[in-house]
């Protein structure tokens, strides 16, 4: 009888005990890797924005793009090592969690360098530049500067707005990312009319590897420089299609 009332009293106790949340008497272990982060300012980890200064020149494989991470386990950071014939580093955490240092640039900075790419040349057809509409965004940290691949203009004069394509560069004027800003011009009362008129002489330039011909030929419609256009070849009136790069010469498509 009183084996059997210490039973009920101890499922008792055991019971209120689960109703108030003690922790049970042996807590479970839960084992934790540790994974070291790291900002990585370049295009490439490399041993010392990891380890130090003092690492050796070790490349542990390419930084994620701007807004994502790269894992990289400890057997990588081992096989790069044993690759390079270094020796391993003392601490090697389990995984590295790998991302992209970056700056923001605001949308001044941004206008700025279009401006400053823009104005390294005269613009096409003309054109005077009127107002750049930059955004601000998020770039590497090893960004230097831009390049501004304008689209073909419109043939016409006065104000209009183009999408222009900005390229941030980094080191060696790597690509880094590319964003769609809007530029206004003013396009003179000329940019009207076409660059190049229908049958108006063009030099042909016909490249085949090393080799280089240049024909004579004329305009088979109108066009502008920088478009493709038909030049048909006098005189055996052959139309090949070719790309103007200035009023009186366009290079041959190689499909053509």
């Amino acid at each position: 009888m009183k084996s059997a009332l210490a039973s009920l009293l101890l499922a008792a106790l055991v019971n209120a005990a689960q109703v108030h949340g003690s922790p049970p008497s042996t807590p479970a272990i839960v084992a934790s890797a540790s994974v070291l982060r790291v900002e990585v300012p370049g295009p490439k980890i490399q041993a010392r924005d990891v380890f130090g200064a003092s690492a050796p020149d070790v490349e542990l494989g390419p930084t994620p793009p701007v807004g994502s991470s790269r894992l990289v386990e400890r057997a990588e950071i081992e096989r790069a090592f044993t690759a390079a014939n270094a020796p391993l580093p003392k601490k090697i955490p389990a995984a590295i969690r790998v991302t992209r240092k970056t700056r923001q640039l605001g949308a001044a900075e941004v206008s700025s360098a279009i401006r400053s790419a823009l104005g390294d040349a005269p613009l096409p057809r003309g054109a005077m530049l009127a107002n750049v509409r930059g955004a601000a965004t998020e770039v590497p940290s090893d960004f230097q500067r831009v390049n501004v691949e304008l689209p073909l203009l419109p043939r016409k004069a006065g104000a209009t707005t183009v999408q222009a394509t900005v390229t941030f560069l980094g080191e060696n004027d790597a690509p880094l990312k590319k964003a769609l800003t809007p530029i206004e011009l003013v396009l003179p009362p000329e940019a009207a009319f076409p660059e190049i008129a229908r049958g108006a002489p063009v030099t042909l330039v016909i490249r085949r590897g090393l080799v280089e011909v240049s024909i004579t030929g004329v305009a088979a419609t109108d066009g502008d420089i920088g478009a493709i256009l038909p030049v048909t070849i006098k005189p055996s009136g052959r139309v090949i299609r070719a790309r103007a790069i200035d009023k009186t010469h366009a290079v041959a498509l190689e499909d053509s």
